[in-house]
């Protein structure tokens, strides 16, 4: 009876096998609609597309290097783009899908270094002597010198985010200046700063691939579904003020990604071509 067993445990093995060659094909062609590359614009107007594959923005230690690219001006990815970059000052710079960031025509020489940013990014900012670093989004500004940290500031967003894992920052938004600590997140809303201080900060889910959503209205939520997977949204009816939290791992396909909104909303989503229609009329 050896050999059953032999038999029987090499088949489960290659069973196994197919399955995993399966399951990883299957993320692939899922990942088919992301891209890691962005658009690079110098200071003479001139554009260039970079880009890299998926497997090394998911890597912490790759980056695509712009350290030569002393006159780099702006940094932008489209719907369904996200890429790591390092600045020419050597900061690490990861930016979400339909954000951009621009540095400030004498950020190589100045004795402070402004990065504005529309959109999402995650920085780890090399300290230099005598050269502080500051964002600006619409709302706020942050000045650090040396650390890391995450700030969600989409246009189409009621807040601006910021998350601070490494060093010190001060964020002020015109009303009010606070210092934020390492494990502190900061949310800036209607003029009014707070602060949440968390036991520890986990990796931001983007930076993963992972959609995250936590106590987000619907619409806000399917904004930003439509700035990874690239449709126009065209809603066929109002939408309810309901907030709604869930995650939607790397690799889902768009038409899960529907399928799950539709049991978190009881709203119909249909997608024709690259329109999504939303209609919660039934509701």
């Amino acid at each position: 009876m050896q050999w059953v067993w032999r038999v029987a445990a090499a088949l489960l093995l290659l069973s196994a096998a197919a399955v995993w060659i399966w399951s990883i094909q299957q993320k692939e062609n899922n990942n088919e609609v992301f891209r890691s590359a962005a658009w690079i614009t110098d200071t003479s107007g001139q554009t260039e597309e970079i880009n890299s594959s998926l497997h090394d923005f998911l890597d912490s230690t790759r980056y695509v290097d712009l350290k030569e690219h002393h006159n780099l001006r702006t940094l932008a990815t489209a719907a369904g783009e996200f890429t790591k970059v390092i600045l020419p000052d050597g900061t690490k710079v990861s930016l979400n899908a339909g954000s951009k960031i621009v540095l400030s025509p004498d950020y190589g020489k100045a004795a402070q270094r402004t990065i504005s940013l529309e959109g999402e990014a995650y920085f780890e900012v090399v300290t230099i002597p005598g050269r502080s670093f500051v964002v600006k989004t619409a709302d706020q500004q942050i000045r650090v010198l040396g650390t890391k940290f995450n700030v969600r500031a989409y246009p189409s967003f009621d807040k601006t985010i910021t998350t601070l894992h490494e060093g010190k920052i001060e964020l002020s938004n015109g009303n009010q200046n606070v210092i934020l600590q390492p494990n502190n997140i900061a949310v800036n809303k209607d003029g009014a700063l707070s602060l949440q201080r968390m036991a520890k900060l986990e990796k931001e889910a983007w930076r993963k691939l992972d959609f995250e959503f936590d106590n987000e209205s619907i619409k806000t939520v399917l904004h930003q579904l439509s700035q990874w997977y690239g449709f126009e949204l065209s809603y066929q009816s109002s939408v309810p003020n309901q907030y709604i939290s869930g995650k939607i791992i790397n690799g889902t396909k768009t038409s899960d990604v529907l399928e799950i909104m539709k049991n978190l909303t009881n709203g119909n989503f249909q997608m024709k071509g690259k329109v999504l229609y939303v209609n919660f009329a039934n509701n």
